[in-house]
């Protein structure tokens, strides 16, 4: 079962509902009218003493008589909170301060401005001032926004004629930058906007406002389901509450890394993913610059709303080899040790491919040219496995469409394929080794999970279990193609362990790493004539029983052009700190070899 059929029932949109004001008629009524108004009027009354004790139970504040008109209210939100049920995003409460000083009197309004003045930050002249502007205008004036509960509820104690204090759920994230462009934000509105509050927002937001107490949530059509984490977060009030699959503490170990990372190589920005690689779980999903949910208009542009792990479209480079590799093995085109003329230059149709240093190697193996990432070996294997069984792998694989990832916006790339407008034959040789072919860095780092999963490709997914009402639903894997067979997978994986063994920068003593690196020209108009790369390193571990897979990217470094000199250190430092977190074993004594 898909996890858009699992969760179609919490996404539908049908939650949301408008408010009408009605229109109030100048005409002067007849008789038989003015006894039509009445009852409406008794009406409306009674429609207002209902929404009051609505409000008393919700807030457990009684109605305040002398302001005549409320603000709308907004109704409860879910909480998020990662794997071990610590809170990304939960409800808390703003109190808003309103006044009516048409209804005071003159000695009311300076008891009122010598007492609230100084709690609601203005001045008593000012709050004086403010009353006496609008007195004859007969309207509410709002005297502050957002203020603190512990001084809210002492306004309210006040009980002063003519203020009332009105109390809103807002949104509030505890851990501040942490996963905001997997969390989105919620606007004035308690609109999901970006990321999962965007994907999720008809089902996170609570059908009423009516709090009843609940039942411990039970489990549901799911066989050996995990139990809830233990966590005084969930379930939340409004009883919809998402259980992600991150991990905050490989989420804070991402982002330090990036924003540690791209400090060190002069970086533009980048983006850190961290799977497992089995199921294709997202454990951690960073991208750097970011932002503040909780102070979401703070930010220089609308751009950095936009998750780049997922909406941002690049150029690879070699680490698309993998790919070119993987078919040629599942077409039974190559074997590691199949041997290839590496020449300085190749031409395919009109397209010249040469070696990242112009320079051809003679005679080498299958394996030697992905652990050297030779571009002229990999276009000529391309050409051995021919366009429709090279396209047909790239598909499996996932890329040219979007992952169908639970996160709002995710770009699907751009797959240039034969029959299709625009594709030439040359680019089944640069297609080959990264150029001339745009992915998002999660198809990347899944397609990539696919051979540490035996060569079968999952859809990724960010929440792992959702609590409706007493329900708990909860995301099983979910398995879309056969990518490759699990001979060529297995086969991969160690050609993968030679070339990460021949990238230092991203080895770890003790532990094998089978990863690639991918180094990127970026396009532009007339060709490729930046100087500076997009830089990309991805590998998992432990070979033999894949669980963590980690991709790194970084957007024109300055230091270097090269992914081996700064994506590849940053994915040391993260694997480095999991095996830390995790006390995970050198592989001798893991496997229970001697050394």
């Amino acid at each position: 079962m898909s996890i858009r059929h699992q969760y179609h029932h919490l996404t539908l949109r049908d939650l949301t509902s408008t408010e009408n004001d009605a229109q109030k008629q100048k005409k002067k009524p007849s008789a038989s009218q003015r006894i039509n108004i009445l009852m409406i009027l008794f009406g409306l009354l009674a429609m207002l003493l209902a929404a009051q004790l609505v409000r008393h139970q919700i807030f457990g504040i009684m109605p305040e008589k002398q302001v005549a008109e409320t603000p709308r209210k907004l109704r409860l939100r879910g909480s998020i909170v990662d794997v071990n049920g610590h809170p990304l995003a939960i409800q808390r409460f703003r109190y808003a301060v309103v006044a009516s000083p048409y209804i005071m009197g003159p000695k009311t309004k300076k008891i009122v401005a010598q007492k609230l003045a100084v709690q609601v930050g203005m001045s008593e002249q000012e709050m004086l001032t403010l009353f006496a502007e609008n007195d004859a205008k007969g309207q509410n004036i709002l005297l502050n926004p957002d203020i603190g509960p512990e001084i809210g509820e002492n306004i309210k104690a006040m009980d002063l004629t003519g203020i009332g204090v009105y109390v809103y759920p807002v949104r509030f994230h505890p851990e501040g930058n942490l996963a905001s462009h997997v969390l989105g934000f919620v606007d004035m509105d308690n609109v999901g906007r970006y990321g999962l509050e965007s994907y999720f927002d008809s089902f996170l937001v609570a059908p009423d406002n009516k709090i009843t107490p609940g039942s411990t949530p039970h489990l549901t059509g799911m066989q050996g389901a995990d139990a809830l984490p233990e966590s005084p977060f969930i379930p939340s009030l409004a009883r919809r509450d998402l259980i992600l699959s991150l991990d905050r503490a490989l989420q804070y170990t991402a982002e330090t890394q990036l924003k540690a990372g791209i400090e060190r190589y002069q970086a533009d920005s980048g983006v850190v993913i961290i799977m497992n690689p089995k199921t294709s779980a997202i454990l951690a999903m960073a991208g750097n610059p970011d932002y503040n949910p909780d102070d979401y208009s703070d930010v220089s542009s609308d751009n950095i709303y936009v998750n780049p792990a997922i909406s941002e479209i690049y150029e690879p480079g070699s680490v698309f080899k993998l790919i070119t590799f993987a078919a040629a093995l599942n077409e039974n085109i190559i074997t590691p040790e199949t041997k290839y003329k590496d020449t300085n230059k190749y031409t395919y149709f009109e397209q010249v491919v040469q070696n990242w240093d112009r320079k051809g190697r003679g005679e080498v193996t299958a394996q030697q040219a992905l652990a050297q990432s030779l571009n002229v070996t990999t276009a000529k294997i391309a050409v051995d496995i021919g366009e429709e069984d090279f396209y047909k792998t790239v598909s499996r694989f996932g890329f040219g469409v979007d992952t169908g990832i639970d996160l709002a916006y995710e770009a699907g790339g751009i797959v240039h394929s034969p029959n299709k407008t625009g594709w030439v034959p040359g680019y089944l040789a640069t297609n080959s080794f990264g150029q001339a072919i745009s992915v998002t860095p999660l198809q990347m780092a899944n397609a990539v999970a696919a051979i540490a999963a035996g060569g079968v490709l999952h859809r990724p997914y960010t929440v792992g279990m959702v609590i409706k009402g007493d329900e708990v639903r909860v995301k099983e894997p979910e398995p879309i193609s056969r990518a490759i067979s699990e001979e060529s997978a297995r086969t991969l994986t160690q050609m993968m362990i030679a070339a990460a063994n021949h990238t230092k920068e991203a080895t770890i003593p003790g532990y094998a790493i089978a990863g690639k690196t991918g180094t990127a020209e970026i396009p532009g108009l007339g060709g490729y004539k930046e100087k500076r790369t997009i830089t990309t390193f991805v590998g998992f571990f432990p070979p033999d029983d894949p669980q963590f897979l980690i991709l790194v990217k970084l957007e024109r470094p300055n230091t270097s052009a090269w992914a081996g000199q700064t994506a590849a250190p940053v994915f040391r430092e993260i694997a480095q700190s999991i095996i830390n977190m995790y006390g995970i074993p050198p592989d001798d004594v893991r496997l229970n070899k001697t050394p």
